[in-house]
């Protein structure tokens, strides 16, 4: 229910707030102070007030149903699986069924477009022949970020997600960090090691997924914001949390009618008043940070001398906002900070334990990448840059793909679909863009102002006509395929490389901008594990750890374990 607030001014007036649930507006009425003492005129104003509220909510229930009624009538005339006019029953599909919908979607349209409902709207699912001239069209037709906003945070604007600032700093200053990041990022993995790893030289019972998610968070953590601030209880609780509660308040708030999520967006969501409340602890911790930061280097230039400039995330969009037009504050800089999180931490630490689960159900390749590891190592040896030693060890990359191929957190490769679920991150689409222009394609095929488009990143990984025996998991696949090629081709079959073949980072110039420091991460994660540890599935017959799909998303077990030992080397 909307709040009405009303405050006592001098000289004798008082305002009349009303914020009306989709963008806060205020009304003023001003008041002579001598009608204040008429009880009866108090009276009056008091019914008025209540009567503007009252008439206000209506309005927003209006809009809103109205709204809903809207999102139900398809914007694009292609085909719909899997509605029968129940929209409630759509949706349960959707969450439970969603490959499925996307497999027979593929066997269908396998090179056309149609429409599924989600959780309260169409979704156009494109396939990848359509993904280059999608590509083609400007970001202020068809955007990544336009996407995320409304899809997860909707009309409410209670947290910032998408952000140009983040994005660029990102893909341009991160990307070209990463090698002087290494050794920052091993220091993490042993801290890891030393707090979460077993110790025992025999085989023990090692829960994956819980070790991996406290490891990739240390990492991030210490691209992020530097090793100033970077093992930081506080810090770790904050953006842990910020996130936790990212997933939980987006939640809560899908649980709402579409008639009363503008209300309770403004703090009746638990989840979405403790986003709040993580955001002011990190600004309080960060927002100093960066002043101190902005004066060092200011002195230090005065005086004439060489300022050791941070190399973290937190340094290159201070650097990046202050050139902006308008400038961004650096209290949104520590936002954003947070943000870092939504996009790298739950994606790396679920790809890294899907590799981990390959590892112990396949022993046979940590062998293979041992042995790639001893060889790449004494040919790096020669620039000594561990970096380099990294990128030329194209069996652990293939490796690394494969399992990802398989086992891929998107089915439609949406990372919108987050907030469907109570703790996931990433979905099982792709190239998710929304039309902020209509758009008419080569085919003919009109696309609204408003449209979602996905495509079926699961479907193509699977298909047949592009991979040989799909089904089958070969560590090697896109290793022997490099060895085979020459020239770009040999780069296409990289894990951070793009194709409408390969689309678990999206496609085109807004495809996933953090894909090279993750997947940097998780090739030192796992390279650590495997030099140190051997593991092995607990119980060979029950197979592999199963995975769970939920709308969208694919996890992998949170409770699984494996065998692990310290190597006898």
């Amino acid at each position: 229910m909307e709040k009405t607030h009303i405050q006592h001014f001098q000289p004798s007036e008082f305002k009349l707030r009303l914020e009306n649930g989709i963008k806060s507006s205020m009304t003023v009425i001003r008041i002579p102070s001598y009608l204040l003492s008429d009880a009866s005129t108090v009276a009056n104003l008091t019914l008025v007030g209540g009567a503007l509220v009252v008439i206000t909510v209506i309005k927003i229930v209006i809009s809103s149903h109205l709204r809903l009624r809207h999102r139900k009538k398809p914007k694009v005339d292609v085909p719909i699986l899997g509605l029968d006019a129940n929209y409630a029953e759509a949706t349960n599909r959707y969450m439970q069924n969603l490959k499925d919908i996307l497999d027979e979607g593929y066997r269908k349209f396998r090179d056309g477009v149609y429409q599924i409902w989600g959780i309260d709207g169409f979704l156009v699912i494109v396939s990848p022949k359509h993904v280059e001239e999608l590509n083609a069209i400007g970001t202020d037709a068809l955007d990544l970020h336009a996407a995320s906003q409304t899809r997860i945070i909707g009309d409410y604007e209670w947290q910032t997600i998408a952000s140009q600032l983040l994005f660029h700093s990102v893909q341009v200053d991160l990307t070209r960090q990463i090698g002087n990041l290494i050794p920052g990022i091993d220091e993490e993995i042993e801290y890891a090691r030393e707090l979460y790893f077993p110790t025992s030289n025999h085989w023990t019972p090692f829960k994956v997924w819980p070790c991996m998610l406290k490891t990739m968070t240390l990492l991030v953590s210490r691209m992020t914001v530097g090793p100033e601030l970077s093992r930081n209880e506080e810090w770790l609780a904050t953006m842990t949390g910020w996130l936790h509660d990212l997933f939980a308040g987006g939640w809560e708030l899908k649980t709402w009618s579409l008639a009363m999520r503008p209300i309770v967006a403004r703090g009746l969501v638990p989840g979405i008043r403790r986003v709040w409340q993580h955001q002011a602890k990190a600004k309080a911790m960060l927002v100093p940070i960066i002043r101190r930061r902005r004066a060092a280097g200011a002195e230090a230039q005065v005086r004439g001398l060489q300022w050791e400039r941070p190399n973290d995330l937190l340094q290159y969009m201070s650097e990046n906002a202050a050139k902006l037009q308008p400038r961004k504050s650096d209290a949104f800089v520590a936002e954003m900070c947070l943000v870092v999180g939504f996009g790298a931490l739950h994606a790396t630490s679920m790809t890294l334990t899907n590799a981990i689960f390959d590892l112990a159900t396949m022993p046979r390749y940590q062998d293979v990448i041992r042995e790639e590891y001893l060889t790449k190592r004494m040919d790096s040896m020669v620039n000594g840059k561990e970096s380099s030693l990294i990128n030329s060890m194209s069996k652990l990359d293939s490796f690394i793909k494969e399992s990802q191929r398989l086992n891929p957190i998107n089915l439609s490769k949406s990372a919108l679909d987050i907030f469907t679920l109570p703790g996931g991150l990433r979905s099982q689409a792709s190239f998710s863009r929304q039309v902020v222009k209509p758009i008419t394609l080569s085919s003919g095929l009109h696309l609204p102002s408003g449209t979602h488009i996905l495509t079926p990143t699961c479907m193509v990984s699977l298909d047949p006509k592009i991979y040989e025996s799909p089904s089958e998991f070969k560590g090697l696949r896109f290793h022997e395929r490099r060895e085979g090629a020459s020239g770009s081709a040999t780069y296409r079959n990289q894990l951070t490389s793009t194709s409408t073949e390969q689309m678990h980072f999206g496609f085109g110039r807004q495809a996933c901008p953090g894909r090279f420091f993750g997947g940097t991460s998780i090739k030192c994660v796992i390279l650590q594990l495997i030099q140190e540890f051997d593991l092995k599935l607990v119980d060979e017959k029950l197979g592999r750890p199963k995975n769970t799909i939920k709308g969208a998303m694919s996890f992998p077990s949170e409770t699984a374990e494996v065998l692990i030992r310290h190597r006898k080397i």
